[in-house]
């Protein structure tokens, strides 16, 4: 994936670098978008949230953006249940949107959430995504700080929209 994403980029004439090491860490890639430094971190396993503040720091030191890619077979809560608390941090920091690859310069924004259903008689919460949508290209991307002061990405509250559609 992270080749693929490499390629893509460099033929799309995005000055990219890969496994760039940045302070103590070592970005999968580094890319110029629209301005501004992007550090791309493609997370196939989860990591503890500990190390994702770390390299976020690490990155905003470097006066990099964050983008976490989340490989979409983490988020099975039935497969990875012990996942949630990590994707619900990722969505967080990410002012609430997860970034799913697809293999080329395009990424697909997601969210789960915590939807109420009933089971056996009572009213539970379930994780589950609420949306996925078309995939888009990383100039589309928003670039700002996040609740914590650390340099994120997002993209238009798309979501908001669509949840108000479904209920």
């Amino acid at each position: 994936m992270k080749y693929d994403l490499y390629w893509t980029l460099i033929e799309a004439g995005i000055y990219v670098d890969m496994e760039k090491k940045i302070g103590s860490t070592r970005t999968d890639i580094l890319a110029e978008i629209n301005g501004h430094t992007l550090a791309i971190e493609i997370q196939n396993t989860p990591i503890p949230i500990k190390s994702i503040i770390r390299r976020m720091r690490e990155h905003y030191a470097y006066g990099a953006y964050t983008l976490w890619l989340i490989n979409e077979n983490l988020i099975q809560p039935k497969k990875y249940p012990r996942n949630l608390k990590w994707l619900n941090f990722i969505q967080t920091i990410q002012n609430g949107v997860l970034f799913l690859p697809t293999g080329t310069s395009k990424i697909i924004p997601a969210r789960i959430d915590n939807s109420l259903i009933l089971k056996s008689n009572q009213i539970v919460a379930d994780k589950k995504f609420l949306l996925k949508t078309s995939p888009i290209e990383l100039d589309e991307l928003q670039f700002e700080k996040n609740y914590a002061g650390l340099n994120t990405v997002t993209v238009d509250e798309w979501w908001l929209q669509a949840y108000a559609e479904i209920i």
